[in-house]
Parts: structure tokens; C-alpha cells; sequence
């Protein structure tokens, strides 16, 4: 059981890991999207650099492949709940800090969101919407992350306290929420002094 957890957690690291945004933008545009933009490798720099088509993929496989470590690894132990939390906090910091591009990576939030659809998928769908509406009135991508990220906490302890749900989705939203703020704190600063870039305007 011991070494089955090690093999575990390492491989959900390393799928976390695998660099969406590096790949898609080598494979189809022949360009290194470390050198432009904002030099991130998720969705939003993907997004602004090389356009809808290419971003949306980046975030459907940035999301997809962390929905699918923390929801089957968990089905190994009988106690799926905390196994959960460890696995998608894991995939998240494989993404955050990429084992295959020196520890450089994105900023959590596609594979957060994946995490967040297998521990709470209705308080997820919640923050979705919170998202789109945020970005189509103020055109940020991260203030939308940051709103998003805010309304998980409030929907998952709504569903904790009158549902009865399991406290590790309370746990995880909280972890998910500081790992959101400290990676967009640049972006925060950005907004605060009227700077950040804005959908559909080029990279300042």
C-alpha cells in the first residue's frame, strides 16, 4: 500500500506536470511561448499569444488531465475523500512548478479547475459561471481567476454547512484560493495600478 501511494503521487505530479501550453503552441505554431508575453505557459499568455483556438485546447487539456488524476487515483483506497485532496493538490503543483521545464509552469488554475470538478462539481460550475460573467464585463482573464477562485470557497462552504459535505472540498478551496492569489500577485498589482492586459490587447 506504502509504495502503491509513493508510485501514485510522484505519477500525479508528473502528469500535472506535462506542459499543455509548451507543447501545443511548439507543435502547431513552431514557437517557444516561454519568449512571449508574459513567458507563462498556460491558458491566458497561450490565449493572447497565439489566439482562441489554441488557448481553449490548452485549457480543456490542462483541465482534463488533472479532472482525471484526482478523480480515478482515489478510487484505490477506501477513503477516495482524502486521497482525493492529496492527488489534486499534487497534479496542481506539478503544474505550478513543471518537473519538465525546471520548475517553471502555469499558474494552477486550468488544473485547479479540474481538481475542483472531481471534489466539488456543482461549487466548480459555480466559479465557471463567476468567470465567464467576470471576463465579459472587465476583460481580465485573472481577475476572473481571482472572483472564481473566491466563489469556490464561499459555494463549497454553503455545501459543507447545509449539505453536509466532505470537509476536505472546504480544505482544498482554501489551498486552491492561496495558490491562486500568490501565483496571480503580479497580476494583482497590475490591476490595482490600471495596467493588466485586457482580452484582445497586446501584452504590455
Amino acid at each position: 500500500m506504502f509504495m502503491k501511494t509513493i508510485f501514485l503521487c510522484i505519477l500525479a505530479y508528473l502528469i500535472g506536470g506535462i506542459p499543455s501550453g509548451f507543447i501545443c503552441v511548439k507543435v502547431f505554431h513552431k514557437k517557444d511561448i516561454r519568449e512571449y508575453g508574459s513567458g507563462n505557459i498556460g491558458f491566458t499568455n497561450v490565449l493572447r499569444t497565439v489566439g482562441m483556438l489554441t488557448g481553449i485546447a490548452v485549457l480543456v487539456l490542462d483541465t482534463g488531465k488533472a479532472y482525471a488524476v484526482a478523480f480515478f487515483f482515489p478510487l484505490f483506497y477506501d477513503d477516495p475523500y482524502l486521497y482525493r485532496l492529496i492527488f489534486g493538490i499534487l497534479v496542481i503543483l506539478g503544474n505550478i512548478f513543471n518537473p519538465f521545464l525546471r520548475f517553471k509552469g502555469g499558474k494552477g488554475v486550468g488544473s485547479g479547475l479540474g481538481v475542483a470538478l472531481s471534489i466539488s462539481p456543482f461549487s466548480a460550475l459555480f466559479s465557471i459561471a463567476v468567470f465567464l460573467i467576470v471576463v465579459k464585463v472587465s476583460r481580465y482573464v485573472s481577475l476572473g481567476s481571482l472572483s472564481a477562485a473566491a466563489i469556490f470557497i464561499l459555494s463549497c462552504l454553503i455545501f459543507y454547512t447545509y449539505a453536509g459535505a466532505d470537509p476536505y472540498s472546504v480544505v482544498f478551496a482554501g489551498l486552491l484560493f492561496c495558490a491562486i492569489v500568490i501565483r496571480h500577485l503580479s497580476n494583482i498589482k497590475r490591476l490595482i495600478r490600471g495596467e493588466e492586459n485586457k482580452i484582445g490587447s497586446r501584452p504590455k
